[in-house]
């Protein structure tokens, strides 16, 4: 991809056709994406970084490239093959890596409907998401995938969004904000923020994707994301928040800065730090390929390292099933995996099966899990 959008896409200028070239370049390897952030960080150091020039493109080379010239070869020929692959690219490997995972309890009862749910400010509730129809409102317009708030200086009241499994939506709120939320989740948000102090939304529970506008767009107006045991203070940023269980939230941070609100306690994540709060306590806060975190607002799964148990977990959201476990170690079995949203369940069980490790019986909505057996 040339240096020239790279730039562009860091000062946020790209078209939306650059916007989507850019996202199949960046989502195609994790080469991509670790040449994109040493780019962007060397370029918010280096404020005065000339854009279509060689030589600033031989000076970032310099700093991040290996002198080794045989493994750069490799490298453009491994972009080389990849550009020309298709998706749903997938693979399932044994890995020793050993890592616990959450178990997901979701309270949905609200919403039995495979439908996605719209509540407006009224107490109307709309259900749209079978047909690719178009249905608006006074303050809003809404399709199968989008909800789009206008700015209003009318009363404002509570909205909610509800998604369902196997879904996902987008909706984008009055101030241009936009949350892209996962299956099995549930957002509570202002028709307008024009008559608050600060701009707050409540993610229920699920998994959401925020594009934040900055605070200098608001009239300094910081936007303030609600979760059961923390709050997330945004001044305008990228990021991830994962509330399936209600004991532990999971903060990802891609790009800006947010500060970490639990309890009494503030604390501030830069680009590529996620943060694990359990209960009202701070577990951790680590480094992440931030990628692996928001890949599925672009249809994908990406399992590093993942039980067999956390797999399923991720899957029953999206396709709607109950994983039972014959043997307790089968939970703690590690896979790494990736493939599209869109597959067929049978064809990723298939794929596990493959690595004659385990097994599955599929009755209904029910998956039996078993040792392997030639």
């Amino acid at each position: 991809m040339e240096y020239s959008l790279l730039i562009k896409r860091i000062k946020r200028g790209l078209t939306p056709e650059e916007e989507k070239q850019f996202q199949d370049w960046y989502s195609s390897s994790e080469e991509h994406r670790q040449y994109y952030f040493k780019l962007k960080n060397y370029n918010q150091k280096n404020t005065t970084i000339q854009v279509n020039t060689s030589f600033a493109w031989k000076k970032f080379e310099s700093k991040i490239v290996k002198s080794d010239t045989s493994s750069w070869k490799y490298t453009v020929a491994a972009i080389l093959v990849i550009s020309l692959i298709s998706f749903p690219l997938y693979f399932f490997l044994n890995s020793p890596f050993d890592q616990e995972n959450q178990v997901v309890n979701i309270q949905e009862t609200e919403n039995k409907s495979d439908e996605i749910i719209f509540k407006d400010q009224n107490g109307n509730t709309i259900s749209f998401g079978k047909k690719d129809s178009f249905v608006a409102g006074g303050y809003y317009q809404a399709n199968k995938d989008k909800l789009k708030i206008d700015k209003t200086q009318g009363r404002s009241g509570t909205n909610t969004i509800i998604v369902p499994a196997g879904k996902q939506f987008t909706v984008e709120l009055s101030d241009g904000t936009r949350v892209t939320l996962n299956a099995k989740s549930k957002l509570e948000f202002p028709t307008s923020f024009e008559q608050s102090k600060k701009r707050e939304v409540v993610l229920v529970y699920g998994e959401a994707y925020f594009q934040v506008t900055s605070a200098l767009e608001n009239n300094g107006k910081k936007f303030i994301v609600k979760n059961s045991n923390q709050n997330i203070e945004v001044i305008g940023t990228s990021f991830n928040i994962e509330n399936y269980s209600e004991q532990k939230i999971v903060t990802t941070l891609v790009e800006g800065k947010v500060n970490l609100l639990y309890g009494k306690n503030v604390i501030a994540l830069i680009p590529g730090q996620q943060s694990i709060i359990e209960g009202n306590a701070l577990k951790e806060i680590k480094e992440v390929d931030v990628y692996d975190y928001i890949a599925w607002k672009d249809g994908m799964f990406l399992f590093k390292d993942e039980s067999l148990k956390g797999i399923f977990e991720v899957l029953s959201r999206w396709y709607n099933i109950v994983a039972d476990f014959q043997e307790k170690e089968l939970e703690e079995m590690k896979f790494n995996g990736r493939f599209k949203k869109d597959q067929n369940l049978e064809s990723i069980l298939r794929i596990i099966e493959n690595t004659k490790r385990a097994r599955f019986e599929l009755n209904g909505n029910k998956i039996k899990v078993m040792q392997y057996q030639e």
